[in-house]
C-alpha cells in the first residue's frame, strides 16, 4: 500500500504542504505536479522512509504520518497532484489513480478569473481505500465523512465506480481528472489564467482579490450554507458566476472543523431552493447514470442573445446532440419559467426503467440571469466540460462568449 492525503487542501507559498502518507513500502518519493494545459513537476523529493498508518473511521481524521514540503514561492498557482511513487518505480504520467495520489491547490492572491473544484462532492462519493458500493461514504449511509483520508479528487476509490462513463471511460466520475482537469487545460490553452479554489475556500469566504468571474465545472452537488453565502454575496456585489455544470447545489452539508468533516444536512429544495441562486434545479431535470443515453443536445430558443454570438445557430436548431451534451445529470426550470431559457432540452425519451437513472421534471434549461449587481450563467449539464474539452465548436464559442463578457463587465 502507498496512499495519502493533504492536511490542508489549499496551501500557500508561505506555509509548507503537509502530506499524510501511509505505506508498507520501505521507501518512496513524491513529485508535486501542476495540472493544466501542460503537466509540470514543480518539486521532486528525495527518497523518504515509509511508515505505516491505520485505516480510520469514515468520519474521523486518519492521522497518518506527516511529511512537509516547501514552502516554495516558485510553485505557480493552480491545481496540483502529489504523486506518491515507490522508490524503484519510474516517474508517473497521469493525475488519476485509485491510490498514491493527493490533490491540492496553490491559491492566487489576485486574479480576475477563478475555477472552483468540488472538494465536498469528491469526498461525498469517496470510499477511500474501500471497495466501491461496499465502502463507506455519504451515499452508502454514512452521516459524515472526514476530508482527512485519501481520495479528495484523486487517490481514492469511488462509490459509483461501476457506473462507467460511456463517453469518457478514462477515469471515474467524481474525480478531478474526469471534468475539472480537462476544463482547466482547455482554459489555459485558450489563453486564460484562472486561479483555483475549492469548496472549503468558498466555505471560509476565501476568494482572490480583484475577482470578476467564478467558474464551476462538472458535478458541484454538495454545498454548505457558507459556500452559498459567499457566492451569493460575490454576485450581488457585481461579480459573475458561470455554472458550467449540472446537478448543482442539490445536497446541503455542514462542515465541522474539529474533525475536518462534512455532515449531511438535507437538500436545498427542502427550505431554500437552489434555483434562487442558480436559476435551475435538478428536480426539474434528471439523470442517466449507467449505460448509454439517447443523443441529446440543447435546442436554441433565443439565437440573438450575445451568448450565441458567432455560432450561426438559429432558433430551433440543436447543437452538441451527437456529443451527448445533456447528462449525465442535468438541471431545468419549472414549466412556467421555461420561456426565460436561452436553450432547452427534453429528457422524455431517456430510458430509466432499469433503475439506471431518473427523469424528474424532464427538461434541461440554459439560463442567464441578473442577481443584484452581478450575473449568473447556467449551462445546467454535468457533461459540459467533457464536450468542451473535446472541441465541440458551439460549446467552445458559448463558453468563450460567457467568460469574455464576464471579464469585461466589471
Amino acid at each position: 500500500m502507498l496512499s495519502g492525503y493533504p492536511e490542508e487542501t489549499t496551501v500557500s507559498t508561505d506555509a509548507p504542504l503537509v502530506l499524510c502518507v501511509a505505506t508498507d513500502l520501505p521507501r518512496f518519493r513524491v513529485e508535486l505536479v501542476r495540472e493544466g494545459a501542460h503537466r509540470h513537476c514543480a518539486q521532486a523529493s528525495g527518497s523518504l522512509r515509509g511508515r505505516d498508518g491505520a485505516i480510520g473511521p469514515v468520519d474521523r481524521p486518519w492521522r497518518w504520518p506527516r511529511f512537509a514540503f516547501g514552502p516554495s514561492p516558485t510553485w505557480p498557482p493552480g491545481a496540483y497532484t502529489a504523486c506518491l511513487i515507490p522508490d524503484c518505480a519510474e516517474r508517473t504520467t497521469t493525475p488519476d489513480a485509485r491510490t498514491a495520489r493527493a490533490l491540492f491547490v496553490v491559491p492566487s492572491e489576485r486574479a480576475h478569473l477563478a475555477v472552483n473544484l468540488p472538494l465536498f462532492t469528491y469526498h461525498a462519493y469517496n470510499v477511500a481505500l474501500g471497495e466501491g458500493e461496499k465502502g463507506e461514504c455519504l451515499y452508502s449511509g454514512a452521516r459524515a465523512v472526514t476530508l482527512h483520508r485519501p481520495g479528495g479528487g484523486n487517490g481514492g476509490r469511488l462509490w459509483d465506480e461501476r457506473h462507467v462513463d460511456r463517453y469518457d471511460p478514462s477515469s471515474p466520475r467524481q474525480t478531478f481528472a474526469h471534468w475539472d482537469a480537462p476544463a482547466l487545460a482547455w482554459l489555459e490553452r485558450q489563453g486564460y489564467a484562472p486561479a483555483v479554489c475549492t469548496d472549503l475556500d468558498l466555505h471560509h469566504g476565501r476568494l482572490p482579490r480583484d475577482l470578476r468571474a467564478l467558474l464551476f465545472f462538472g458535478h458541484q452537488e454538495y454545498w454548505t450554507r457558507e459556500m452559498r453565502t459567499t457566492v451569493d454575496a460575490f454576485v450581488r456585489s457585481g461579480g459573475s458566476v458561470a455554472f458550467l455544470c449540472g446537478n448543482t447545489m442539490w445536497f446541503r452539508v455542514r462542515y465541522e472543523a474539529d474533525r475536518h468533516a462534512i455532515v449531511r444536512d438535507g437538500t436545498w429544495s427542502d427550505d431554500d431552493p437552489e434555483e434562487a441562486l442558480t436559476g435551475t434545479s435538478y428536480r426539474f431535470g434528471g439523470g442517466r447514470w449507467g449505460g448509454e443515453r439517447p443523443p441529446t443536445g440543447f435546442t436554441v430558443r433565443d439565437p440573438d442573445h450575445w451568448v450565441f454570438a458567432g455560432t450561426t445557430l438559429r432558433r430551433g436548431q440543436r447543437f452538441a446532440e451527437a456529443e451527448h451534451l445533456i447528462g449525465y445529470e442535468c438541471d431545468g426550470t419549472a414549466a412556467k419559467d421555461e420561456g426565460a431559457s436561452l436553450a432547452t432540452a427534453s429528457l422524455a425519451n431517456w430510458p430509466v426503467a432499469d433503475d439506471g437513472g431518473e427523469v424528474l421534471g424532464g427538461r434541461a434549461a440554459m439560463r442567464l440571469r441578473k442577481l443584484g449587481h452581478g450575473t449568473i450563467f447556467t449551462a445546467a449539464t454535468v457533461d459540459w466540460a467533457r464536450v468542451l474539452a473535446h472541441g465541440e465548436p458551439h460549446v467552445e464559442r458559448i463558453t468563450r462568449n460567457v467568460i469574455d463578457r464576464f471579464l469585461a463587465d466589471r
